[in-house]
């Protein structure tokens, strides 16, 4: 009985002191990553370049990526069939580059380069590379912290699988966004990103995203 009331205590402490570390690690985690979205916020006022956070939720990572190209976020709400349509749409461009590529180097010198002859209009669409800077590393979460999900008003619902991006623009202004952490049980940190100021409320516990309005600083409803 002693033995047995002994491994029982042993157990007990063990467990708890597990729930104390990963509630620790999933604090430090959302502290860091509010502190990555309030650099880039200030990054991309400071430098006049498009930058954004990406979440890749399927391998439980985050990093940086900033562009110099004329970036615009779309009007309609983003849907995963929207998002599967647009990655079938790169797919094809990236293949119509290859083939082009291709063609202009088999060309002989009795024929015109590709390069030369016309093409129909296309807007060129923002390439995103690598941010470069040490102060945003690429972040891989630690065990028992997990990405939970994110929302911003261009979503129709929050995200919680593929990539999530926030977006930083030149001028001092972002994206409302609600960004859920977890440890995958029912503990749960939910970081704010307020647009106007860049700002991140880091709350222990699991804040509803509205997804029926797009609200300021102050809590009121941004009228388009």
């Amino acid at each position: 009985m002693i033995v047995l009331a002994i491994v029982a205590l042993f157990t007990v402490v063990t467990v708890t002191g597990l729930r104390s570390l990963f509630k620790t690690d999933l604090r430090a985690t959302a502290t860091r990553m509010a502190g990555s979205i309030r650099y880039l916020f200030d990054r991309a006022s400071t430098t006049g370049r498009v930058h954004r956070l990406v979440l890749d939720f399927d391998n439980g990572k985050y990093w940086a990526e900033v562009s110099d190209d004329q970036f615009i976020l779309g009007s309609g709400k983003e849907t995963e069939e929207s998002r599967k349509k647009e990655a079938e749409k790169i797919a094809k461009e990236e293949e119509a580059k290859r083939e082009a590529a291709e063609k202009e180097a088999s060309y002989g010198t009795s024929q015109i380069p590709t390069r030369y002859l016309p093409k129909p209009f296309t807007p060129k669409r923002a390439k995103f590379d690598a941010f470069r800077e040490t102060a945003v590393k690429p972040i891989t979460l630690k065990s028992g912290v997990v990405l939970a999900d994110i929302y911003t008003p261009r979503l129709l619902k929050p995200l919680a699988e593929g990539k999530g991006y926030i977006y930083f623009f030149p001028m001092g202004m972002t994206e409302a966004a609600v960004i859920h952490l977890s440890d995958g049980k029912q503990t749960f940190y939910s970081l704010i990103v307020h647009p106007l100021t860049g700002r991140v409320s880091v709350k222990n516990s699991f804040v509803e995203a509205n997804t029926g309005e797009q609200l300021d600083d102050s809590g009121k409803a941004i009228v388009p």
